[in-house]
């Protein structure tokens, strides 16, 4: 699997939205991520555990927790991972369950998790999965991982 662009929206310490473009560094079949502790290097690698599995790559990290303190409760927090694997591309989008701000008023309401999984073919996006259960069970297939 490689990732090919990672946007995470009021994620982990980013309160707004933040896009990651894999493809910046070319066709190197490795590379290192890298920077000071605190740097946010983790919260990648929780962006695209969650985006593929609906859980973060720690055990200490669970959805609830994976929503930035600093997002306004306007914002909605979530992930989006464009991925490739033996040659296919696919688009996975995830969003934890979160309280979230009632429009037009300063009540929350709990807004469910959601997913949703597409397959790129000639330019344009095959729906293959449109709930988290489903969303699970296609990655695990096209992945063979779980």
């Amino acid at each position: 699997m490689r990732p090919i662009k990672l946007t995470m929206q009021a994620f982990g310490p980013y309160a707004d939205v933040e896009v990651i473009d894999f493809r910046e560094i070319g066709a190197e079949q490795i590379f290192v991520i890298s920077g000071k502790t605190g740097a946010g290097k983790t919260t990648i690698f929780d962006a695209m555990s969650f985006a593929l599995y609906g859980k973060s790559n720690t055990e200490a990290r669970d959805g609830n927790s994976l929503r930035s303190h600093f997002a306004s409760m306007d914002i909605r927090t979530e992930v989006e991972l464009l991925f490739s694997i033996h040659g296919q591309e696919y688009r996975v989008h995830r969003a934890p369950q979160q309280e979230i701000r009632k429009r037009n008023s300063e009540e929350t309401r709990m807004r469910n998790a959601d997913a949703v999984l597409y397959k790129l073919v000639d330019g344009t996006e095959e729906l293959l999965a449109s709930s988290v259960r489903e969303v699970d069970e296609k990655i695990e297939e096209i992945l063979q991982l779980n």
